[in-house]
């Protein structure tokens, strides 16, 4: 149950930190500052597919141990 716990949380925080990411590649982008745009666009891509990749992880584990999939309520 701790793992489904944290795998939800976390995967929570990260999709709120990949919409931070956008508006910060977006605004970057239209102020004409490249590079920042595209460690912003960079670290966005990343946290969204660790995110992905977390959350997946968990349910594939749960499925082969018959648990149920992660959930925050």
């Amino acid at each position: 149950m701790k793992l489904n716990l944290f795998a939800a949380w976390a995967s929570y925080f990260l999709v709120l930190a990949t919409v931070v990411c956008l508006g910060s590649f977006l605004v970057a982008a239209g102020s004409g500052h490249g590079g920042w745009a595209l460690i912003a666009g960079l670290a966005g891509v990343a946290s969204i597919g660790l995110a992905v990749a977390l959350y997946t992880s968990t349910v594939h584990h749960d499925h082969k141990v018959h648990r149920e999939s992660p959930h925050l309520f």
